[in-house]
């Protein structure tokens, strides 16, 4: 066994031990555990939950293989536990990682467990010592061929550079640079505009760069539509659409927003040199502030679960619309706060009520499952019920009808089949692990076995606790406490709490209890995530739920979408790029720049011409002026532009321009300032032979065209250095293949902006007499 693969596990047994964890837990055939690691429980990270309890084959993985076992006459493989090494290799990986370098829960499980296994289910008898480039290469091979996407494959490429080959684990390392480095291919919907009339050129001054990572109108505007116009018809959605509202206005990222705190309102005072409220001075006297966790900012080796406090200015025209949303929000999940703060207090799941107290299960109805109606009642009256709490979701609703069926109850009213039926249920989920739930009389004496009168059956509350803890672990509330800097962050003081799997109106068309349902959960990114109509598997988004035409329900919207969508809007508005990094929890200006999916006619506009340029040049040469001033088009339009500006003075200049130019060209290959409508190019654009004027635009299009030519120009030197020294011609032809080639991998190699040739020769004019072409 390698020596630095046994240094590498001994010390992520020594930091499980630090943290308590066995290191050994009982596997099944398979691989799977009960007990495992509850890698979130350990990290008091927020949900949700990632274990590492199975340490068997990649189920996927392995259905691929026998697919390709099955084709090539091998019997199917049975999935089974990982050799000891590789579930050694795993735990340390996953130790390293999560407490060493502090990474999250998520991405331990999806980005370091899931393509380890990958990894290893396809090594089989390969230990993790043995590694081979081979190995790993059938391995990427396999995961490029289970996930289209590419995504798997990068992953298992990552886990081979930063785990194996940096801890050096294999005795083969390094392993990396053997392994394929293509990337995904690229957007397909970035089409190329190869000829383009004048009219088009104009038009591309509204092109987008990366419009892609935009909304599309007719989604962000329908999505608006939603959120600020219907009515949500379950108490969750009446939480996204606070929460999506809040999100459109502020630019958060997801996981910011569903994690704001309940207590999230700030204000800072500002005052004048005097020491008087800067209002008196024409200025503005507080300002509100948004308070929230921010996620991306932990300092490096940080601990990732550490929540980082930041507070986000409100522009004073949206104040009044956050201020009333995030208040209503609080409205909302105020019983559900309640609640969950009484559990964290007490450490029992229906603190309303003594552990000895003996209560009637019908009663309890509602706490246990969240469905109000626990009495028979009329469908109308029900109904009658359900519209005026779906009007504004209001719990005195809720409060009305409780006392209403207790009133009914005391007067021999019968129960509901829903609650026969779920009782009934619950006492045939007997098993060895928890034992049966006792019933009880009114007295205290447990029922016999006889056919029982469920009016007349009590439960102790302590027991059904215990009961309920033991057979529905995943409804218990989410009550463990966050890290902050300083201090800690209870569950009870998020702003968005929701009823975790209230089946009664997810699934059943009803309403929920909140002010009695006993299971109360903190929610994470899925709460908006999954109703946006852009997750694979996703449940039924908004836009199906709420769109009015067949083409509204098929409507899908990215949520990073919105954070692109301000970030745009707050630099076409001039906002420096200093205040928007800064307002949107950036930690450089650099990362801002990504958001920025201005026009270039957008970018234009916040260049200043001398007043009345534009109306004495007309729009396309003020087009050409604004390019030149900000240093992005060159050409011998430009070049005489400036000497003109030099030597005779701005006026002169532009007169220069009024006559001359006739608008910003672009190419299939870069761009350039040159009148072409009387004088078109002597090399039909082939500016890549060395043309001073040539400038590199960093376009996908532009790329794509160039990496095209660029392979063709390969081939066409291999065949020409294919034939005979004498063959008439060859020499010419090498020569402008050579030319060729090495111009498009120049300009491939050039950076956004800059000039290819700027020593070369302007081959936008006429060729002086005397060339090689004038034979």
């Amino acid at each position: 066994m390698h020596d630095a693969f046994v240094s590498f596990v001994e010390s992520g047994k020594a930091l499980a031990k630090g943290r308590g964890m066995a290191w050994d837990f009982p596997l099944d055939d398979a691989g799977a555990s009960v007990i495992g690691w509850n890698l979130t429980e350990i990290i008091r990270g927020r949900p949700p939950t990632h274990y590492l309890r199975d340490l068997g084959q990649d189920t996927k993985a392995l259905a691929f293989m026998n697919a390709l076992r099955v084709e090539r006459g091998h019997p199917p493989l049975v999935k089974s536990a990982l050799s000891t090494p590789w579930q050694d290799f795993i735990k340390a990986a996953t130790c390293d990682q999560l407490l060493f370098k502090r990474n999250t829960p998520s991405h331990v499980a999806q980005n370091i467990i899931r393509p380890l296994k990958v990894l290893a289910t396809w090594a089989g008898t390969v230990e993790p010592w043995q590694l081979t480039a081979d190995v790993a290469r059938d391995a990427i091979s396999m995961a490029g061929r289970m996930q289209k996407s590419g995504k798997l494959a990068d992953l298992v490429i990552g886990i081979i550079k930063t785990v194996v080959d940096t801890n050096h684990l294999s005795e083969n390392c390094p392993l990396s640079s053997a392994l394929p480095t293509e990337r995904l291919a690229p957007n397909p919907d970035r089409k190329s505009k190869e000829v383009k009339s004048k009219d088009e050129i104009r038009q591309s001054l509204e092109h987008r760069k990366r419009a892609e990572r935009l909304p599309t109108k007719r989604a962000f505007w329908e999505l608006v539509r939603i959120i600020f116009t219907e009515t949500p018809r379950t108490f969750v959605d009446a939480i996204r659409f606070n929460a999506l509202k809040a999100m459109v206005l502020s630019g958060l990222r997801v996981g910011e927003m569903t994690g704001l705190p309940a207590d999230w309102k700030r204000f800072r005072e500002y005052y004048d040199a005097n020491g008087r409220p800067a209002g008196e001075s024409g200025g503005y006297s507080k300002a509100l502030m948004l308070r929230h966790f921010a996620e991306k900012q932990q300092p490096r080796h940080g601990d990732s679960a550490v929540l980082i406090e930041k507070a986000q200015y409100v522009p004073k025209i949206f104040s009044e619309i956050i201020t009333a949303t995030l208040d209503d929000t609080v409205r909302l999940t105020q019983p559900l706060r309640d609640t969950l703060k009484r559990q964290v207090e007490t450490g029992r799941m229906l603190p309303q009520f003594g552990e000895n107290d003996l209560v009637p299960v019908a009663e309890l109805y509602p706490f246990i499952t969240g469905n109000p109606f626990w009495l028979k009642m009329g469908k109308e009256l029900s109904d009658d019920y359900v519209a005026r709490y779906r009007q504004g979701f209001d719990a005195q609703v809720l409060q009305s009808l409780a006392q209403h069926q207790h009133k009914e109850f005391e007067k021999a009213g019968a129960l509901d089949s829903a609650t026969y039926v779920y009782y009934n249920r619950l006492l045939k989920n007997d098993s060895k692990e928890y034992p049966l739930l006792k019933l009880r009389h009114s007295s205290g004496e447990e029922y016999a076995p006889e056919r029982k009168t469920w009016r007349e059956v009590f439960v102790r509350v302590g027991e059904l606790e215990n009961y309920l803890a033991a057979s529905a672990p995943t409804k218990l509330s989410d009550i463990t406490s966050l890290k902050l800097g300083a201090g800690e962050f209870q569950a009870w003081e998020f702003l968005y709490l929701t009823p975790k799997r209230a089946l009664s109106e997810e699934r059943n068309d009803g309403i929920c209890d909140i002010t009695r349902y006993c299971s109360v959960g903190v929610p994470n990114d899925m709460l908006l995530l999954s109703v946006l109509g852009d997750v694979k598997d996703q449940k039924e988004s908004l836009f199906m739920r709420y769109g009015q035409t067949v083409e509204d329900r098929a409507l899908t919207l990215d949520s990073h979408m919105l954070r692109h969508l301000l970030t745009n809007e707050l630099f076409r508005l001039g906002l420096a790029d200093t205040i928007i990094s800064k307002h949107l929890n950036r930690r450089d200006v650099a990362q801002s720049y990504e958001y920025d999916h201005r026009t270039l006619a957008e970018h234009l506009e916040d260049m200043d011409l001398p007043a009345g340029t534009e109306v004495a040049l007309g729009q396309s040469s003020a087009t050409v002026a604004a390019l030149i001033l900000a240093g992005k088009a060159v050409g011998p339009i430009a070049t005489t532009y400036k000497r003109i500006q030099r030597e005779q003075g701005d006026q002169a200049a532009f007169e220069y321009l009024r006559v001359e130019a006739d608008g910003y060209h672009s190419t299939p290959y870069g761009a350039c300032v040159q009148s072409f409508m009387t004088e078109p190019c002597p090399l039909h654009l082939q500016c890549f032979t060395g043309c001073s004027q040539l400038i590199a635009t960093g376009l996908p299009e532009n790329r794509r065209n160039l990496e095209g030519l660029e392979v063709r120009f390969q081939a066409a030197l291999s065949d020409i250095q294919a034939r005979p020294v004498g063959t008439v011609g060859r020499k010419n032809q090498l020569q402008h293949a050579t030319i060729g080639l090495e111009g498009v991998r120049k300009l491939l190699s050039t950076p956004r902006g800059k000039r290819v040739f700027p020593d070369g020769p302007d081959l936008s004019k006429l060729t002086p007499p005397g060339s090689v072409l004038d034979d």
